[in-house]
C-alpha cells in the first residue's frame, strides 16, 4: 500500500494519500509520518504523534516543531530533546550524502531548533550546551550515513559487493583470522569473499562497501574492506547470537561502524515496513 501511494505521488494526488492513510493505519511508520506532512494541520499532528512514539526520527523534529508553532513549548521542548537524542534504534533509510552534509539531519536540525527554544525563554546556559552539541551530531550523522554512502574524491559512489552468507560463522572467521595475525588475515578474507585482492583494491583508490547478507539469520552487516584494527576487535566483543534472540522487532538487524562513537551501531528493520 505504502509503495503503491508512493507511485501515485505527484499524479494522482487523492489517490496518493488514499493509500498513503491505508498503509498508516495498517502500522506503517513511514506512512505515518507522510500523513502527518499533510495539510489538516490536526490530523498531521495526531499522525506525527503516533510516528514519533514509534520512534521515528523524522516524527519527533516535526512533532516538535508543529506542537511549538501551536504556542505549546513544553511539549515541543520535549520532542525535540527526543528527536536531538534519538539513537538510532528505529531504523530509517540513509538520506542522501549532499543532505547530512548541509545540516539535514533530523537530530542536527532539532539541536538547533532547541537553541531557539531555549534562548527565547532565556535559558541561555542550555541553549549555549545544545548548539555544541549540535556540532557532534552533525559529525556523529555524517559518519554513520557514510556507512551506506562513501564517495571518492569525484563525489561518485564506491564499489559496494552484497554476499550472502551466515553472518554469525563469518564474524567468527574474522575474529579468529584476526587473533592469528594482527588484522591482515581477517582483511584478506573480506577481500576474498568480495572476489578482489588488495591489490586490485588498492587500485580502485578507495575501499568497497561489503554488505553480508544472511536471509536466516536476518542479519545484515556492513563492513569495508579496508576495515580498521579497532572495528574488529568491537565486532570480537558482539555476541551476535544474543543480538538475534533479544531484538527489539520482528524483522531484520543491521549492523554498522560508527567510527564516531568507535562502536557498531545496531538499527532494527521491521519486516512489516
Amino acid at each position: 500500500m505504502y509503495r503503491l501511494a508512493k507511485l501515485l505521488t505527484g499524479r494522482e494526488a487523492d489517490q496518493a494519500r488514499h493509500w498513503y492513510q491505508r498503509a498508516a493505519e495498517a502500522g506503517h511508520l513511514q506512512a505515518m509520518y507522510v500523513m502527518g506532512t499533510f495539510g489538516d494541520v490536526e490530523e498531521g499532528v495526531g499522525w506525527l504523534r503516533q510516528a514519533a512514539e514509534h520512534g521515528h526520527a523524522d516524527a519527533k523534529l516535526e512533532l516538535g516543531r508543529a506542537l511549538r508553532d501551536r504556542g505549546l513549548p513544553d511539549e515541543a521542548e520535549h520532542w525535540l530533546r527526543a528527536a536531538a537524542e534519538d539513537d538510532g534504534e528505529q531504523w530509517i533509510e540513509p538520506r542522501d550524502v549532499a543532505e547530512i552534509d548541509a545540516g539535514l539531519g533530523p537530530r542536527h536540525q532539532a539541536c538547533l531548533d532547541l537553541v531557539t527554544l531555549l534562548a527565547a525563554q532565556g535559558r541561555f546556559a542550555e541553549a549555549s550546551q545544545w548548539r555544541d552539541r549540535a556540532g557532534h551530531v552533525l559529525h556523529w550523522e555524517s559518519n554513520v550515513n557514510r556507512a551506506f554512502f562513501r564517495r571518492s574524491a569525484t563525489g561518485t559512489v564506491v564499489e559496494t559487493a552484497v554476499v550472502a552468507t551466515a553472518v554469525i560463522p563469518f564474524v567468527q572467521a574474522l575474529v579468529s583470522k584476526a587473533a592469528e595475525d594482527a588484522y591482515g588475515q581477517a582483511r584478506a578474507l573480506v577481500q576474498r569473499m568480495l572476489g578482489r585482492s588488495s591489490t586490485q583494491s588498492e587500485a580502485t583508490n578507495g575501499a568497497t562497501l561489503l554488505i553480508a547478507d544472511d536471509p536466516d539469520a536476518h542479519i545484515t552487516l556492513c563492513l569495508w574492506s579496508d576495515v580498521t584494527d579497532e572495528a574488529l576487535r568491537a565486532l570480537a566483543s558482539l555476541d551476535l547470537d544474543e543480538l538475534t534472540a533479544q531484538r527489539p522487532d520482528r524483522g531484520r538487524i543491521r549492523l554498522v561502524w560508527n567510527p564516531a562513537a568507535s562502536r557498531w551501531q545496531i538499527r532494527g528493520d521491521p519486516r512489516d515496513q
